[in-house]
């Protein structure tokens, strides 16, 4: 990103021929961007998010008439993939899209607060309170370790927003900050973005 060398302009046009080229991408099928729309509009994204991730982030679908989930953020091609049209895994992989630029110097503070949401006691948060807790601490009957072995902030910050099903109601305002610019947070009483769904 904002590289004007030649190799980085050639990469940059290297990419946009690539997705351009591919059934799979939204920028050739209407279907896979209406999807994408879709996921942008039916969960709180901020104007800011829904712009960025629909203009600057290339992305593919590979099997829109399933919801099986499954996906990858590619940084090297700037490019979210897909296997379904699942939404959790929409959320999970344009959230690494947003963190992978917004993440320097913020990694420690990421990992901190999800050390903290792993302990919280609100049970409002309980939910996110397990998984949290999964992330620190592994699971020893799946034979995983957790995340905070190997420091991987990118992947908890991925698995907190599909976690939460990008609703910052269901994280205590420690995490919410790291979310904020990619989410608004509901009122109280909205229902939940994944009710309104077209599907769980």
């Amino acid at each position: 990103m904002g590289n004007s060398d030649a190799s980085g302009w050639w990469g940059f046009f290297t990419r946009l021929r690539q997705a351009m080229s591919s059934p799979l991408s939204a920028e050739r099928n209407p279907a896979v961007a209406a999807f994408r729309d879709e996921v942008l509009a039916t969960f709180p994204y901020t104007d800011e998010a829904k712009q960025w991730l629909s203009s600057a982030i290339g992305f593919e679908v590979q099997d829109l008439s399933s919801t099986r989930g499954g996906g990858y953020w590619y940084p090297d091609q700037n490019k979210v993939f897909l296997y379904t049209a699942q939404y959790e895994a929409a959320i999970h992989e344009l959230a690494h899209a947003w963190w992978h630029y917004r993440r320097h110097g913020r990694e420690d503070a990421l990992i901190e607060a999800t050390i903290a949401l792993s302990e919280e006691t609100n049970p409002r948060y309980a939910r996110l309170q397990g998984l949290a807790y999964g992330y620190v601490h592994g699971i020893p009957e799946q034979q995983w370790e957790g995340m905070l072995v190997d420091r991987n902030d990118w992947e908890m910050y991925a698995s907190m927003a599909s976690g939460m099903m990008a609703d910052l109601r269901l994280v205590p305002p420690y995490v919410r900050v790291f979310y904020s610019d990619m989410y608004r947070l509901l009122p109280d009483d909205a229902p939940s973005p994944i009710a309104l769904a077209a599907h769980g």
